[in-house]
C-alpha cells in the first residue's frame, strides 16, 4: 500500500503537490521527493515536524543534527530523516506534518495524509501523483524574482523620484551653461579687444595710445 499526501505552501494554498509514498519510505526520501516536486535544489537544511490537527508542531525530524545540548541532562533525543520512516509517525487517518526548508527564507509547507491506496508495481516511490500551480523561485535574490503589488509600487515610486532628480539636474546644468556663455562675452567686452576693433594695433605695450603728430 501507499500513503497519498497533499502538500501545499503555507501562504500559497493554490500551489499543491500530491505525493504517494510507501510506509517504509524514509523521511530523507520524502524530503528529496518534495524538493523535486517544487523545483528546489536540495542544498538547504530542512526539517519535518509532526503536527496535531491544529497544525501545532509537536516533534522535529531533522535533516542534520543541529542540536547543541550534547552531554546535557535535559538533552532532547534527535531524530534524523535518514533514520525515520513514515509508518513510525503516521498515527492518524489524516496525519499532518509541517515541512520547513531553507531556514533563512523559511519556506513552509503543510502536509496532510489524504488516503491509503494500493501501490502500483510499475511505479517507483515516492511518486509525484499530481501537481497544481507553479512553485515560487527558491532564491529570494534571483534577478527574475516576481514582485508583489507593494514591492512593485515602491520600485515604481523610486524610479519616478530618480527620474525627477535627473531632470532637475539637467535643467540646472543647462542654466549654468547659459550663464557661462554670457560671462565669457562680458569678459571679452571688459578687456576691450572687441570694442576697439582695429585700433588695438595702435596701442603700445603699456596700453597707451601713441600720440600722433600732424
Amino acid at each position: 500500500m501507499v500513503y497519498r499526501f497533499k502538500i501545499w505552501f503555507e501562504n500559497q494554498e493554490d500551489i499543491i503537490r500530491w505525493i504517494d509514498a510507501k510506509p517504509s519510505t524514509t523521511f530523507i526520501d520524502f524530503h528529496n521527493a518534495i524538493q523535486d516536486a517544487i523545483g528546489f535544489d536540495k542544498k538547504e537544511l530542512a526539517s519535518f515536524y509532526v503536527s496535531d490537527a491544529k497544525w501545532k508542531r509537536l516533534f522535529e525530524i531533522m535533516l542534520e543534527d543541529m542540536s547543541d545540548n550534547e552531554g546535557s541532562e535535559d538533552e532532547i533525543p534527535v531524530v534524523l530523516m535518514h533514520n525515520a520512516k513514515l509508518r513510525e509517525y503516521v498515527n492518524d487517518p489524516h496525519q499532518r506534518f509541517i515541512y520547513v526548508t531553507d531556514y533563512l527564507a523559511n519556506w513552509t509547507l503543510n502536509i496532510e495524509l489524504l488516503s491509503i491506496a494500493d501501490s502500483d508495481p510499475k511505479l517507483t516511490y515516492p511518486n509525484l501523483f499530481k501537481s497544481e500551480g507553479k512553485a515560487p523561485r527558491q532564491r529570494e535574490d534571483s534577478k527574475f524574482k516576481l514582485l508583489d503589488d507593494n514591492e512593485f509600487d515602491a520600485l515604481a515610486a523610486k524610479i519616478l523620484a530618480t527620474k525627477g532628480i535627473k531632470n532637475e539636474l539637467t535643467a540646472e546644468l543647462s542654466e549654468l551653461e547659459v550663464d557661462e556663455d554670457d560671462s565669457d562675452d562680458e569678459d571679452e567686452d571688459e578687456l576691450g579687444f572687441k570694442s576697439y576693433g582695429d585700433s588695438t594695433d595702435e596701442m603700445d605695450m603699456d596700453g597707451f595710445v601713441e600720440d600722433k603728430q600732424p
